[in-house]
């Protein structure tokens, strides 16, 4: 897997208790954070649910849940193609809820 650190200017920053998110840094994944992915059972082959993008999201940032919770579709779409090389072969469900 070829991973480095990335960084999204949210297009839509995010008010989160008094402060103001303006951007995402997606960080090469450690054992805690792959841990906390694998736990959102992500399946080969099946689209990924809105819920275990933002839970990927949370596990390779410094964003808080509830924060991410707040996040423009736009926003998470654009992360999602950023995750894509940690994704493998599942596919980013951005247009549904889950």
């Amino acid at each position: 897997m070829n991973w480095k650190t990335v960084t999204h200017k949210l297009k839509f920053p995010i008010e989160f208790d008094g402060e103001k998110i303006e951007k995402i840094t997606l960080r090469e994944p450690d054992v805690e954070a792959l841990e906390q992915i694998d736990e959102l059972d992500i399946q080969p082959g099946k689209p990924i649910r809105v819920r275990q993008m933002r839970g990927m999201i949370e596990a390779l940032s410094d964003v808080p849940g509830d924060a991410l919770k707040k996040m423009h579709r736009d926003d998470l779409t654009a992360l999602g193609e950023l995750l894509a090389p940690l994704l493998g072969d599942a596919e980013p469900e951005t247009a549904e809820a889950s």
